[in-house]
């Protein structure tokens, strides 16, 4: 800082005046010496606080299409549905969740290894991962995107209780939470699992509107169906809007069979609104995938299809699934080799999904078809 000294250079001085006092008496030089010992630890504290202290970096939404981001910097306190608490050095300021793109800030080794565990497909190895990043973590906010993570890997290992329970520990502090892309809904049909089910059961029963939607979402496929549909239909309802439109898409589920273009093509209106934001629009582009095939609609159908591995490849399930359906809508179309192309990408990438048992009976119909 101008007009002072810096603790970076003090103690050069200081050993300069120990070299030119070694005459002085005693006591002036153990009080030398111990002001070089005070300013050498000064100037270490001095950078590890430099360190620790980096400001997080806000980056909002841009206003209209052609304007460039705006970036905010402080310490992020909070970052909930509501809002962002950002502190900065004339205090803090509250900005509007919807209005954020992104937020930059210091992770633990731990987390970003279980990212890129979860990027690579590697579940088991990031379920390990974001377990030690959430015991070390003191942040909030950021236990509970560890947390979403968690539950994403969760869902991608077959464990649906688990990652449903993970995801109601994110509601419980945050009812209105932005990581609303790792709750673990049913977007296709699975066998019956007992355990699942009575969870379920219990989801369903419990005053949470996400809980409730967890709950309907897998008892779709059971005995409790017409239960399921009359709490999805309440949920269509509700005053959170990305839980109304997630309830709307299963009960799409229902009408795939009977839904004209019109309805799909609303659907599909429904989705680019903007209420759902990235991978939470996996599932309802999967639907709406499977909604074109029903209407012989194969080209349509194929190019939506493609959307969920492109665009949300972390979520493993439905990715497969998608690549699945993909196939088929090429095969019926004629394009043989791209269908297989595409199926052997279930294989290849995806092959602890629940996808490769049929990936591998298209595969074997397709060989046969290409020899015919």
């Amino acid at each position: 800082m101008t007009g002072n000294m810096s603790t970076s250079t003090f103690p050069v001085f200081a050993l300069h005046l120990l070299i030119n006092h070694e005459q002085e008496a005693p006591l002036r030089r153990r009080a030398i010496r111990c002001m070089l010992l005070l300013t050498c630890l000064l100037t270490t504290w001095g950078r590890v606080a430099g360190t620790c202290a980096a400001d997080d970096i806000v980056t909002l939404i841009p206003k209209s299409s052609g304007d460039n981001p705006t970036q905010v910097r402080g310490t992020v306190v909070d970052f909930s549905g509501q809002s962002l608490v950002l502190q900065t050095a004339t205090g803090q300021t509250s900005i509007p969740s919807n209005k954020v793109q992104s937020v930059q800030t210091d992770y633990s080794p731990s987390y970003q290894q279980g990212l890129k565990h979860l990027s690579a497909g590697q579940t088991s190895q990031a379920i390990r991962s974001f377990q030690a990043a959430v015991a070390a973590e003191s942040r909030p906010w950021v236990r509970r995107e560890i947390l979403a993570n968690a539950a994403i890997a969760l869902q991608n290992a077959g464990r649906i209780v688990d990652a449903g329970n993970t995801f109601l520990k994110i509601v419980e502090e945050d009812p209105q939470t932005i990581h609303v892309e790792a709750i673990p809904l049913a977007w296709f049909s699975l066998p019956p699992d007992f355990e699942r089910d009575r969870a379920a059961r219990i989801w369903l029963e419990m005053p949470s509107p996400y809980a409730q939607l967890l709950g309907a979402s897998w008892l779709l496929g059971t005995s409790d169906r017409s239960k399921a549909i009359e709490t999805l239909g309440n949920l269509r309802r509700s005053k959170l809007p990305s839980i109304a439109l997630l309830a709307e898409a299963q009960l799409w589920q229902t009408k795939i069979v009977t839904a004209g273009a019109d309805d799909v093509s609303r659907w599909e209106k429904q989705l680019a609104a903007g209420i759902l934001r990235g991978a939470a629009l996996a599932g309802p582009t999967l639907v709406v995938g499977k909604a074109w095939r029903q209407l012989d609609n194969d080209e349509q159908a194929a190019l939506t299809l493609m959307r969920p591995p492109i665009l949300y490849p972390t979520h493993r399930p439905v990715a497969a699934e998608s690549l699945l359906q993909a196939g088929r809508s090429l095969e019926r179309s004629g394009k043989f080799e791209d269908a297989q192309r595409v199926v052997n990408e279930v294989l290849r990438d995806y092959g602890d999904q629940p996808a490769r048992q049929e990936a591998e009976q298209t595969l074997k119909r397709l060989a046969n078809s290409g020899s015919n």
